[in-house]
């Protein structure tokens, strides 16, 4: 079969029904092209994310940020950087305060889905064909998508947001999967509000620095507390509530989990390998899929926003029409900017992750002189 549009439009198409292919999917239909997302049906995402200025700065480009504001963000105060051994302050960055570091906010996940998808479906040229993708591959001037159920679609390009472990990235990468190489584990849970100690729902992104991990949480504008612990020695959720016993609401905490152990969910973590070329032939990679970020500065949404907003700009200026001229401009920026965001993720990830005295060193370095240059260094990202 095949994906139809108006008689003489590109036949454009993109993999997986996520924040990346909707984004995206919202730029070229703002540009004024109609394109496809194929995927099966779209699973309720929980808990959510911190979007830095830099990511709102791609939501408003996209036409969403008010809308955002309204109703799926919660504005943060302050940024605190804590010992989770003593509970001493290290740094604190005052948020919202000048136009690098506003506004800083969390969002919903599925909040900004939904966003996306009402604003996908006002342009009335985004459109959903049901079906999970088993190959893709580039035939000459197509791009040829083979479903489950046998049905061949061609595209004259395809964005592959089909994320870090998809079929898009194998492709484009040349490999059978992807490389990548376990760093950490990260245990997720959505904790509701109301059963919080009011200590734990204030208006701030709180990171607490460990021995070998850290963890970090925030409120929901759901009501609800988003919370993340990462450490590298933690494979169980014992080890979990081992690291949980210095933190100031640990007994709440640790009782939570004895309570719910089956809504906390287990993530490991991976390092990626980097790849120069996000495009082969007629499949584009977009989101995740192209720049597997670690989550250590909290831009991976923020970037994949990036992505669709960059894309837009280029496709206005180039008379929205969709070309290999406008897919290596976008690349090529697009490339340049992430590898540098990676670099600083990568070496926050390893700061966290320190262990016995070189933790200890770590937070009085803090401190003493680390603010001011963790403040130069996130405004230095947040206004990129």
């Amino acid at each position: 079969m095949a994906v139809t549009h108006q008689s003489g439009e590109k036949i454009i198409c993109l993999a997986g029904d996520g924040i990346a292919s909707r984004s995206m999917a919202l730029a070229l239909a703002k540009s004024g092209l109609a394109c496809t997302i194929i995927a099966p049906e779209a699973n309720r995402q929980m808990g959510g994310m911190q979007l830095a200025p830099n990511g709102w700065a791609a939501l408003d480009t996209l036409g969403l940020a008010q809308d955002a504001e309204k109703t799926i963000a919660t504005p943060f105060s302050i940024m605190r950087v804590m010992s989770l051994d003593t509970g001493f302050n290290l740094v604190q960055i005052p948020l919202n305060t000048t136009a690098k570091r506003k506004p800083y906010t969390s969002i919903t996940r599925q909040g900004l889905s939904d966003l996306l998808l009402e604003a996908c479906e006002k342009t009335k040229r985004v459109s959903w064909h049901s079906g999970s993708i088993q190959a893709v591959a580039s035939n000459g001037e197509k791009a040829v998508i083979t479903l489950d159920d046998n049905q061949v679609i061609e595209a004259d390009w395809l964005f592959g947001g089909d994320g870090s472990t998809g079929l898009c990235r194998d492709y484009v990468s040349a490999e059978e999967q992807s490389p990548k190489s376990f760093t950490r584990k990260a245990f997720r849970m959505v904790i509701d509000g109301k059963a919080c100690p009011p200590g734990l729902m204030g208006h701030a992104s709180n990171i607490w620095l460990g021995d070998g991990g850290h963890i970090v949480h925030y409120p929901l504008a759901s009501n609800d507390l988003n919370f993340v612990a990462v450490n590298h020695k933690a494979t169980s959720l014992d080890d979990l509530k081992q690291m949980l016993k210095n933190h100031p609401q640990g007994a709440f905490l640790i009782d939570y989990i004895n309570a719910n152990q089956d809504k906390i969910l287990e993530q490991p973590l991976y390092k990626f390998s980097t790849l120069d070329a996000w495009q082969r032939g007629r499949i584009i990679l977009i989101g995740d899929a192209a720049h597997p970020m670690p989550p250590h500065l909290a831009q991976g949404a923020g970037q994949t926003l990036i992505d669709a907003a960059t894309m837009l700009e280029i496709l206005q200026r180039e008379s929205h029409a969709i070309s290999q001229n406008v897919i290596t401009a976008w690349a090529g920026r697009r490339n340049r900017e992430i590898k540098n965001i990676n670099r600083h993720a990568e070496r926050a990830g390893e700061i966290f992750a320190l262990d016995g005295p070189l933790a200890k060193i770590r937070n009085l370095g803090l401190a003493t002189i680390g603010g001011r240059m963790m403040t130069n260094s996130l405004e230095t990202i947040w206004s990129s």
